[in-house]
């Protein structure tokens, strides 16, 4: 009787190890397939900047130009504004297939720096300070980049949209003379990275005259 028992510990005990390989096995099965369908995605996102069409838009009104994928839709504005800055054009994504619900976008605004400071710091406060009335909203980022010209501040922050549920924000704040210009790409938290080479060379492209 005591070795039947004995038997039978060390059959449970045979078992319940091989469930736990079994678990860490598919564990790591899952975290390698989704760390390198991560990579495949960013590094397909890289490669369709090589390869697809940007267009030039040019504004002679707001004395900006920036190149866009060709492929994205452009949408431009009169009359509307936000926050005391003028909507001036924004473009949008394609949708990523019949499951995807959100179409990223990149939307440019203008608006005047307040008198006499014409300071980066105090806009930035400023914008910042409106941010916080989003749903969770989280700074994620703030730092201030060193162009030859134009001071400039990128923010990258998170919210909750009711509508598609987490929200990755890159915003870029231009001051050029006593104008504020306000580069701002918005995008499914769980496409964001993807997207972020095509935004890049957007923002590389962006001039004022």
């Amino acid at each position: 009787m005591y070795l039947k028992n004995l038997n039978s510990a060390k059959s449970k005990m045979n078992f319940l190890y091989l469930v736990a390989v079994l678990f860490i096995l598919a564990f790591y099965s899952m975290w390698f397939f989704c760390v390198t369908t991560a990579i495949s995605s960013q590094y397909a996102a890289a490669l369709s900047v090589t390869s697809r069409n940007f267009l030039t838009y040019d504004s002679p009104i707001y004395g900006f130009k920036i190149q866009y994928p060709s492929d994205w839709e452009k949408i431009e504005f009169s009359g509307v504004e936000e926050g005391n800055r003028k909507i001036i054009v924004n473009f949008v994504s394609p949708l990523g297939g019949p499951s995807d619900t959100f179409r990223e976008y990149f939307i440019i605004e203008r608006g005047f720096v307040k008198m006499p400071t014409r300071s980066l710091d105090s806009s930035v406060n400023a914008y910042i300070s409106s941010l916080k009335s989003l749903p969770n909203f989280k700074l994620i980022e703030s730092n201030m980049l060193s162009p030859a010209t134009n001071p400039t501040e990128k923010l990258v922050y998170s919210y909750n949209n009711p509508q598609v549920g987490v929200t990755m924000t890159m915003d870029t704040l231009i001051i050029k003379d006593d104008k504020l210009f306000l580069l701002s790409f918005n995008s499914d938290a769980a496409t964001y990275n993807s997207y972020l080479p095509i935004i890049q060379k957007m923002l590389d492209s962006f001039s004022i005259r």
